[in-house]
């Protein structure tokens, strides 16, 4: 009678090191698996976040806005209720801004622990709508703070405008 092996390897995520074997009812064959793995290394977690502001609103000179829609936030580094992203892992972050007004002007910054990181400046004509953007790559540590805040000497004129024709979003992601 002849006799078959076969041999099973699997990879599993930990360290494993296992073997059985097994013979079927009728005697014919022997099955023996081993199992084996080489530690892998954990995989980042992703961060991002995406929120919107919802309804128009004027701020004052200094005055962080509040993106008050979350519409992705993996990490849960956003708070849509203060406006403010804390980082939850150090690393090399993406952040981007968009600021939508409609006759008026404002100059916003992104922050980052109170000290400014990026800046935009937008004037739309009477009558007119227009966008601006910002985006900055920057180094950020466990715990520092990130938000947007109308220019703190220039408090712009007009409403920073959110409705079915765009929306001021703000949005930022872990690069590594």
């Amino acid at each position: 009678m002849l006799a078959s092996i076969i041999l099973v390897f699997v990879v599993v995520n930990r360290y494993v090191s296992a073997e059985s074997s097994c013979q079927t009812t009728d005697g014919r064959y022997e099955v023996s698996v081993i199992s084996s793995s080489i530690h892998s290394e954990t995989i980042p977690q992703v961060i991002a976040f995406h929120a919107y502001i919802s309804k128009h609103v004027i701020p004052g000179a200094g005055r962080r806005l509040v993106f008050d829609v979350t519409k992705t936030n993996q990490g849960s580094g956003y708070n849509s209720h203060t406006g403010v992203f804390t980082c939850p892992k150090s690393g090399m972050y993406v952040f981007v801004w968009v600021i939508r007004i409609y006759s008026g002007e404002h100059s916003t910054e992104l922050m980052i622990n109170n000290s400014v990181y990026g800046s935009t400046f937008l004037r739309a004509k009477s009558g007119d709508d227009g966008s601006v953007s910002g985006t900055v790559v920057a180094y950020v540590s466990k715990g520092d703070t990130v938000y947007i805040r109308n220019n703190s000497v220039l408090a712009g004129d007009g409403q920073i405008v959110s409705n079915v024709n765009g929306k001021p979003t703000f949005s930022g992601w872990l690069l590594q």
